[in-house]
């Protein structure tokens, strides 16, 4: 406290509104001053003008090499080298703690503390102990550190002294915040207006080599690399020689043609690669787009250390690219990459400008050559001539030595050579080519052709290329010989390899060395190999039309099938299989419409679906969809689930299965025994991984269907839509049951409890009167009437404490229904007595009317079968429910009367006044909304409805409706205990 106290003694004696003077004075220097060094002579002036501090020290926070640099202060002998000195930061020090938690330290003495480094040694000379750490802090960042010490031990600033300290340093640290702010402002390059300049040359420059100049010079000045450069594409010799660069060359080697540094893509094909993808590729310190080993070799090549290189692509043709290269090790920011990419976007857009009259010429010569060769094809009778011609003018136009046209047999699975043109020297590439794998028929199918530069780096076509390297062929261009697949097209074709026939022919064009083909190239291919596949398609042409006959036939024979629509069809079905009275299942309805779309969709003649309970041992056919007789199964086939080995295979395959019948085990065929069967798809109905399948579905065909890729996952697709779509119905079912239950339950144990507090609080105020008039007189003999009356109150809460019990013991969350005989009259007059409270109050008028015609045996009463609590309860919610909605002095009314020899009905009828939309919902017209607001009307249709479902778990019915008089009649029909 003491040194607290000299510590506030420090600060000069002013009269507060000077204080104040000064304090706007400086506060407004460090609003408006931009330079640092006067901040900082301000504030440290301030603290020298109004504190007597021994020791001040303000020093900077060096964020990147995270050390503290002084920036000056005040010492007692005026020496203020040791303020002006840089100090690093390490854990633990007392510095930075200041610096990173962000709040002032204070220090008992400096001298002795262990964490203050160098400045406990200075500590020591100054002699200050008390010593306070303030942070420059602006929000979570620290810009320095002010130190004041004194010579008082223990010495700190009071609170006025910290506010008015703490806002002087947060200005600092503002104004700090801001001049930071403006030099990064400063510092960000504005590439919007580099690119804006760039544009703007573009009507100005002539020709292409003057706009790479121009774009090589604000690149260079932008980015501020070591050299700019922008190397073009050679593709017949496949590399990249440097076209322009900002450094000056030598005159005379200006052209393409000079012997110029350039780069060669043979041993650098990644970075090839990455160009042509549209990548960008950069080399700096520590980073690399490209492998190690690749990148080494590239900068020993280019003989820089740091790149940053963006592909000039035009058309899908890469034409080139620009690089920027530095000779030390760089870290190329995020806005450089950005700048140059948009840079080499606008080359490509002026670059084709320049080859725009060679592109013309090209264009003319192309439209000549596919002309002449439709013209040879519609006129020449002789093909073999025509095609020889084709191979001379494509080679010589390409300037390529091979030429193939392959013809492929679907039965086969191979290519045969229809055509070929090669060099005199090589030998004839023998017929036929080997078959292709899924992938590349995959890649020959797209419209585009497969183009391969380099045969030895690339591993398309791979099951040509020794036999076709043998020949020569180093890189080459394959094209099918069909356009693209037109729309409508029946993709249910019966290929081992999907839609394999959009493959009737390919031709292919090959060079004896590595090459890049240009888009016009690969067009020019395309268009030639369509018009060749006129003549294929030609050659095939009676041979396709055996086969679309049967294509047809087959078709037809499906139309057949569905000649009668689907609901048409199912409601036939479900009106001869079920009566109406039990309506079908919306899970039984799903199963129907799923086989009936899977036949159609896949053009199948069997499908069936095939399911079984969680545990259950066996399994039955769901529904089934037959094209004919000789496809149908016996739908009341038992399928044992474990032992099945259909079954069992399909669980244990991930997709779909695929089998012939001659593979399938006796016991299978028992059930699945339907004699046009043949070939078999079987898929399981999975969900998640956590679900185990409860089912298979199977789809069957003649014998030598051979699937498409597109109907197995079509099949696939839709039976895990059907799994979920069951899996939810069978969770919606098991939820809104258990709803259902619980909803009975509650309403149940809500009346009980209800019913035991009125019996057991009558009974206690009655056992407190009683038990008040038997002890009043002691001396006189107690009264034994009341006494037996007590006894009586005693029972009675016993018999509902009792009954209370077995609902709490044996009715924990569904309710258990005894089948009692329950005598009606007794029932009446249960119902009566606890409801006598209501009618009084309601001040209406309740009528029984009893049957009369009733003929019983000696010794019995009428009686129904039924849990007798639950009735009363039912009985006694239908007459609260009348006597709610009638008015003063009305009348109910409760008859019964026997239906039959077994049943017995008992009504409850009233002219109270009641929506004609409730009742609806309570017959069921209108399904409730469970997730609307609760309301008084809801409250009373949900307590009907529970009292329904308790009846009719009884064994009974109970129903409600208003008839033209606006009277309503609750019925209740109950089994009779005899029937």
């Amino acid at each position: 406290m003491r040194g607290s106290l000299e510590m506030g003694q420090q600060q000069r004696p002013k009269d507060l509104d000077e204080q104040i003077a000064t304090l706007e004075r400086v506060l407004q220097t460090l609003r408006e001053e931009e330079n640092v060094e006067v901040l900082l002579s301000t504030t440290l002036g301030y603290l020298e003008a109004e504190f007597d501090w021994r020791l001040i020290w303000i020093g900077l926070y060096d964020r990147q090499a995270h050390r503290l640099f002084g920036k000056g202060g005040m010492t007692p002998n005026g020496d203020l080298s040791f303020l002006k000195q840089r100090f690093a930061l390490s854990p633990g020090d007392l510095l930075e703690q200041v610096v990173i938690q962000l709040r002032p330290v204070g220090v008992p003495d400096l001298r002795s503390e262990s964490r203050a480094g160098e400045w406990r040694k200075a500590a020591q000379t100054f002699n200050i102990q008390g010593t306070t750490l303030f942070p420059l802090r602006y929000k979570d960042r620290c810009y320095g550190v002010i130190l004041l010490g004194t010579d008082v031990w223990g010495a700190s600033p009071k609170s006025g002294e910290k506010t008015q300290l703490a806002i002087v340093f947060g200005a600092l640290a503002t104004a700090l915040y801001q001049i930071e702010k403006d030099w990064q402002r400063q510092q960000v390059k504005h590439p919007d207006e580099s690119l804006l300049a760039l544009i703007s040359q573009l009507g100005e420059l002539r020709s292409l080599d003057q706009y790479l100049q121009a774009v090589v010079e604000q690149t260079h000045e932008f980015i501020e690399p070591t050299r700019t450069n922008v190397y073009w594409f050679e593709r017949e010799r496949r590399y990249f020689w440097r076209r322009v660069s900002n450094r000056e060359v030598t005159p005379g080697l200006g052209g393409p043609a000079r012997a110029a540094s350039g780069i060669t893509v043979q041993d650098l094909g990644e970075f090839y690669q990455a160009l042509g993808r549209e990548e960008m590729v950069w080399i700096g310190e520590s980073q690399s787009s490209l492998k190690t080993e690749l990148t080494g070799r590239l900068m020993q090549q280019i003989r820089a250390r740091s790149l940053l290189a963006a592909p000039i692509i035009s058309e899908g043709e890469l034409l080139g690219f620009l690089a920027v290269e530095a000779s030390e090790p760089r870290i190329w920011q995020d806005n450089e990459k950005h700048y140059l990419r948009g840079v080499a976007q606008l080359v490509a857009l002026t670059a084709p400008v320049s080859e725009m009259e060679e592109k013309i010429q090209q264009i003319e010569i192309d439209r000549d050559l596919t002309a002449g060769i439709a013209h040879a094809i519609y006129s020449d009778a002789d093909w073999e001539a025509t095609l020889k011609n084709t191979a001379e003018q494509l080679c010589d136009r390409l300037k390529c030595e091979y030429f193939l046209l392959l013809l492929y047999g679907e039965e086969q699975n191979r290519f045969e050579i229809v055509c070929q043109n090669l060099p005199r020297n090589r030998r004839s590439v023998p017929s036929p080519l080997n078959a292709l794998d899924v992938a590349d028929v995959g890649l020959l199918q797209e419209s585009e052709p497969v183009a391969i530069e380099n045969w030895e780096e690339d591993g398309r076509l791979s099951a040509w290329r020794e036999v076709l390297g043998e020949a020569g062929v180093r890189s080459l261009l394959a094209s099918t010989t069909r356009g693209k697949k037109k729309e409508g097209e029946n993709p249910n074709l019966k290929s081992k390899i999907a839609n394999r026939k959009s493959i009737e022919g390919l031709l292919v064009v090959g060079h004896n060395a590595t090459r890049t083909w240009r888009r016009s190239e690969q067009e020019l291919v395309r268009l030639v190999g369509q018009q060749l596949g006129l003549i294929l398609h030609s050659w095939q042409q009676s041979a396709a039309i055996d086969k679309y006959q049967q294509f047809e036939r087959s078709l037809k024979s499906g139309l057949a099938v569905l000649h009668h629509s689907p609901d048409e069809q199912s409601e036939q079905e479900i009106s001869a299989a079920s009566p109406t009275m039990f309506p079908e299942l919306p899970l039984q309805k799903l199963d129907r419409n799923f086989a009936q779309h899977v036949s159609q969709t896949i053009s199948c003649p069997l499908v069936a679906v095939i399911t079984w309970n969680p545990g259950q041992e066996e399994g039955s056919i769901v529904a089934t969809v037959a094209a004919n007789p000789v496809f149908a199964l016996n739908p009341e086939a038992v399928i044992p689930v474990r032992t099945d080995a259909l079954i069992q295979q399909t669980l244990a395959e991930a997709g779909v299965l695929q089998q012939s019948t001659s593979q399938l085990p006796l016991a299978t065929k028992r059930w699945l025994r339907s004699p046009g069967i043949g070939e078999i798809l079987t898929v399981a109905l999975r969900t998640a991984p956590e679900h185990a399948p409860a089912g298979i579905v199977v789809a069957a065909d003649a014998p030598g269907r051979q699937w498409s890729e597109l109907s197995v996952s079509l099949l696939s697709s839709m039976a895990s839509q059907l799994a979920w779509w069951r899996r939810y119905l069978a969770v919606q079912s098991a939820a809104e049951s258990q709803r259902l239950d619980l909803e009975l339950l509650n309403w149940y144990k809500q009346r009980r409890f209800e019913e035991f507090y009125r019996t057991v609080g009558a009974g206690v105020k009655e056992l407190g009167e009683l038990s008040q008039s038997i002890f009043q007189s002691v001396k006189e003999q107690k009264d034994a009437l009341k006494t037996l009356r007590y006894q009586q109150v005693l029972r009675q809460i016993g018999n509902a404490l009792g009954s209370t019990h077995l609902l709490l013991k044996q009715e924990h969350w569904r309710l258990q229904f005894a089948q009692d005989a329950v005598p009606v009259s007794a029932w009446l007059r249960r119902s009566l007595d606890r409801t006598a409270s209501l009618v009084k109050q309601s001040q209406v008028l309740l009528e029984v009317h009893r049957e009369t015609a009733v003929s019983m045996p000696a010794g019995q009463t009428l009686s129904v079968r039924g849990d007798s609590i639950k009735l009363d309860l039912i009985l006694c919610e239908l007459l609260a429910a009348a006597c709610r909605r009638s008015a003063v002095g009305a009348k109910i009314e409760i008859r019964s009367q026997l239906l039959g020899e077994d049943w017995l009905e008992l009504s409850v009828s009233d002219s109270g006044a009641c929506d004609r939309h409730l009742i609806a919902a309570f017959n069921g017209d209108s399904e409730p909304d469970i997730l609307a607001v609760s309301s008084s009307n809801r409250s009373i249709v949900q307590n009907l409805l529970i009292c329904q479902r308790a009846v009719r778990l009884m064994g009974g019915n109970f129903s409600i409706e208003m008839l033209e008089n606006n009277l309503i009649v609750a019925r209740l029909v109950l089994p009779l205990a005899n029937s």
